[in-house]
């Protein structure tokens, strides 16, 4: 299966997001690949850092571009066999090949107003192709009318979004270069509940 994680506007948990449920397949079981396609490279760098710490991530972290994009898709779209979370750029052709790739595209988001209006903006333009997504919402503080108007606002668009929704956490804003814990932060959900939406549960 091919994930894209996208959303047209940077900061908001797109590079996070793939590694989080990238090791949430792992302990799954599944064979996993993330493929970095943002020229910042933040998860190639992710992965250096943490292998030169030691702590190398369980999972292959790949440099790819519109060709990789598309040859991964010929070869593993639909297989179940294989998960591949290509972490995308902001925008540019290379977004658009890995929103075609995708069997679904998540869109990570904070609830912060800013953050949610581009966050529609890609849903739209997601949803305007024909293409599987939902909303995922992190960095997120229970009970804020921040957090209550972002899921008014779903509502109200009738968006599709996950049920779970990542905390904001010390420990995942200073994570980066470093494998996961024991603590997943809420991604082993998320991924579970992207293993149901694909197999139509």
């Amino acid at each position: 299966m091919i994930i894209s994680i996208l959303n047209l506007k940077g900061g908001v948990g797109k590079t996070t997001s793939a590694i989080g449920l990238a090791t949430a397949a792992v302990r799954d079981g599944q064979d996993v690949r993330v493929l970095d396609t943002d020229p910042q490279s933040s998860a190639s760098l992710w992965a250096m850092v943490a292998s030169d710490n030691g702590d190398d991530l369980p999972f292959a972290v790949e440099s790819a571009n519109i060709a990789t994009v598309r040859m991964t898709a010929k070869s593993l779209k639909g297989d179940k066999d294989t998960w591949v979370f290509i972490d995308c750029p902001p925008n540019g052709n290379v977004a658009d090949e890995a929103m075609k790739a995708a069997d679904m595209v998540v869109i990570p988001t904070t609830p912060a107003p800013a953050d949610i209006v581009k966050t529609f903006e890609t849903a739209e333009t997601v949803s305007g192709r024909g293409i599987f997504y939902a909303i995922l919402l992190n960095r997120v503080a229970k009970n804020t009318l921040t957090l209550k108007g972002a899921l008014s606002d779903f509502e109200r668009r009738e968006a599709s979004y996950f049920e779970t929704m990542i905390p904001r956490r010390e420990a995942l804003a200073t994570f980066f270069g470093n494998s996961f814990g024991d603590e997943l932060f809420g991604y082993d959900d998320v991924f579970e509940e992207i293993k149901g939406a694909l197999n139509g549960d």
